[in-house]
């Protein structure tokens, strides 16, 4: 298996860094991807269901009896359908029933991630914190969809619960021990430099490649390989909202463990910022919802066990 089977160029680093880093990184990327189809495998099932689900054209009963050959995405997915973030006025009482009340691209999004945190079930220590912080960031950056760029809500749940699943990968093959290394991981723009220092690469680019591999959707592969990379994202229409969304809801989540007041500075910093000007957002947005976004981060967390 060489590097250029295995990589896809677009989401790699941008042509600068990319230039200076091809050749041994490229290949130590290409390593670890190898590695990685072996330690974590992308559920058949979730696989299967997700490809059905991404064709305008699908037939429900495939797509439920897809869902239902795993119990545990099954009840999974039924748990998640009547969570919070995508419950109708009534219960959920079948796959067929999500199916219909939630739509196709809700219910991909809830297979794909049941299957994704199934993957983590036991992290500790350093793997849990990214894990919760992962969850933590879904729900903020979905929530600051819905409420500021509702045109952009499809598949911003996923790239929120998905943007750090290189971090988690990384520290299960034991490529980079976190605390050994002095590398903060609730710093967002900080640790993928020294990733990149240590590897050739950061948690983005491999997150990125395995999402592409695990088939899912566009553009939920490049938004989570570019989101240390906003220079680059932010010349992309495509990706331009998606990262900056994902961005503020990377640097929200820490801030929201304090109260209001003492992260009053840290919310104007945001919005100062590159990030807030592409989805216009003043610091009254932010410190008005507060409460809004920390109930939801805080379901979030109890919804997948944090």
């Amino acid at each position: 298996m060489t590097a250029t089977d295995t990589l896809v160029e677009e989401l790699w680093f941008s042509p600068v860094d990319r230039d200076a880093a091809f050749g041994e990184a490229e290949e130590s990327l290409a390593v670890k991807l190898a590695e990685v189809d072996g330690l974590k495998t992308f559920p058949v099932v979730a696989q299967k269901a997700i490809a059905l689900l991404s064709h305008k054209e699908f037939d429900v009963g495939q797509v439920t009896e897809s869902i239902k050959a795993d119990p545990s995405i099954a009840a999974g997915v039924l748990r998640m359908a009547n969570s919070a973030f995508f419950a109708g006025t009534k219960a959920v009482s079948s796959i067929e029933t999500a199916l219909v009340r939630l739509g196709s691209r809700s219910v991909l999004e809830v297979v794909a991630a049941v299957a994704t945190m199934d993957l983590f079930p036991d992290s500790g220590g350093v793997g849990k914190q990214v894990r919760d912080h992962c969850v933590a960031t879904a729900a903020i950056v979905q929530y600051l969809a819905r409420e500021f760029a509702a045109e952009h809500r499809e598949g911003i749940f996923l790239c929120g619960l998905m943007h750090d699943i290189g971090k988690m990968l990384l520290i299960e093959s034991g490529e980079i021990d976190y605390v050994v290394e002095g590398i903060d991981t609730s710093t967002p723009d900080r640790s993928h430099g020294e990733e990149q220092s240590l590897l050739g690469y950061d948690h983005a680019v491999l997150g990125g490649h395995v999402l592409f591999r695990w088939k899912l959707p566009p553009p939920i592969p490049k938004v989570v390989a570019w989101h240390h990379q906003p220079t680059r994202a932010y010349e992309d229409p495509e990706v331009r909202p998606l990262v900056a969304l994902l961005r503020i809801a990377d640097q929200l989540d820490p801030m929201l463990r304090a109260a209001p007041e003492d992260a009053t500075g840290s919310v104007e910093k945001i919005c100062n910022g590159l990030d807030s000007n592409k989805v216009w957002m003043s610091p009254d947005d932010f410190l008005t919802r507060w409460d809004a976004l920390l109930d939801c981060r805080n379901a979030a967390l109890a919804l997948f066990g944090g």
